[in-house]
C-alpha cells in the first residue's frame, strides 16, 4: 500500500508564514517522493489550516504522480486525522472548507484512503518539509530562536478521547492541546460548564491520580496555593496537556483579579 505523511506549521501561529510538507512512499519500490510549499502571512492563517492544507497537497500531488490507491495516510495532527476519519465534527468554517475540498478529491478519484494518527517522532521528514524556510534558516542558525512549540512535544496525564468529559469540552480541549500558542481568550473560553467527574474531587486525590511529575509541577508553579493546584491537576486529568493546563489556571487567576477591580 502506498503511503502518505503530512504536516504543517504557522509561524507565528496564528497570522504567520504557514508551510506545508508531504512524503509519499511508493508500494512498488521506487524512490520516495518529498513535496513542500509556502503561503504569505494572512490574518486567516494558523496551525490547523497549515495541517489541513498540508494533506489536500499531499493528496493533490499522490493523484498527480499517478498514484492509484489504496493510500495510507499519517500525520501527527490528531484534529485532522479525527475529523477526516468522521470521529469528530468539524465547527471551524475555514478548517470545514479545506476538509470538503479533500474529501471531494478524494470522492472524484475513487480513491480509498485510510488516516491514521502517528506521533512526531514517526512524522520528522514531513515536520521538516513543513517549516518555512526562513524557520529553517532560523533554526539551522540559532536552534535557541525557534519560536513555535510543536503540539506533539506537550506531555499529557490523560488521553482526553478517554476521559469521562463531555464531547464539547472533549473537542474543546482538543483544539488547545494542538494549537502550538493558544491566546488567551481560549483559555478564558475553556469551561467545563457545571460540574463534572473531577470537579469535587480534593487535592490528595487529584495527586494520586495524576502522579507525582504532575503534582510536582503544580506544586512549583503555584506554592502553597492548594485550590490552584487542585484546579490545574483537574484539567491534565481532563486531558488538558500539563503546560496548557498551568496556563488555563493562570489566565483563570488572572481573570478573578480583573473581576476584583
Amino acid at each position: 500500500m502506498d503511503t502518505l505523511n503530512f504536516d504543517g506549521s504557522c509561524d507565528p501561529n496564528p497570522g504567520g508564514i504557514m508551510g506545508f510538507g508531504w512524503v509519499i512512499n511508493w508500494s512498488s519500490g521506487k524512490a520516495p517522493t518529498e513535496g513542500s510549499k509556502e503561503k504569505e502571512p494572512s490574518p486567516s492563517n494558523t496551525n490547523n489550516v497549515a495541517e489541513y492544507t498540508a494533506l489536500k497537497e499531499g493528496i493533490t500531488n499522490y493523484l498527480k504522480l499517478g498514484g492509484k490507491g489504496p493510500l495510507q495516510v499519517y500525520g501527527d495532527s490528531k484534529l485532522v486525522i479525527s475529523q477526516m476519519s468522521g470521529k469528530w465534527k468539524v465547527k471551524n468554517q475555514n478548517l470545514a472548507k479545506i476538509k470538503e475540498d479533500t474529501a471531494a478529491i478524494i470522492k472524484k478519484n475513487e480513491l480509498k484512503v485510510k488516516f491514521t494518527w502517528v506521533p512526531r517522532e514517526q512524522n520528522t521528514t514531513a515536520d521538516r518539509l513543513a517549516l518555512p524556510r526562513s524557520r529553517q534558516t532560523k533554526s539551522s542558525s540559532s536552534p535557541s530562536q525557534a519560536s513555535s512549540v510543536k503540539p506533539s512535544d506537550r506531555k499529557f496525564v490523560a488521553d482526553v478521547n478517554s476521559t469521562s468529559v463531555s464531547s464539547n469540552l472533549r473537542l474543546k480541549i482538543n483544539e488547545l492541546n494542538t494549537e502550538p500558542s493558544p491566546g488567551f481568550k481560549s483559555f478564558a473560553n475553556l469551561k467545563v460548564g457545571g460540574f463534572d467527574s473531577f470537579s469535587r474531587k480534593k487535592l490528595d486525590t487529584l495527586q494520586k491520580e495524576a502522579g507525582p511529575k504532575a503534582s510536582s509541577i503544580v506544586e512549583k508553579e503555584f506554592k502553597g496555593n492548594s485550590s490552584q493546584q487542585a484546579s490545574a491537576l483537574r484539567w491534565m486529568l481532563r486531558g488538558l496537556s500539563t503546560d496548557l493546563a498551568v496556563r488555563k489556571v493562570k489566565v483563570d487567576i488572572e481573570l478573578s483579579k480583573k473581576k476584583k477591580r
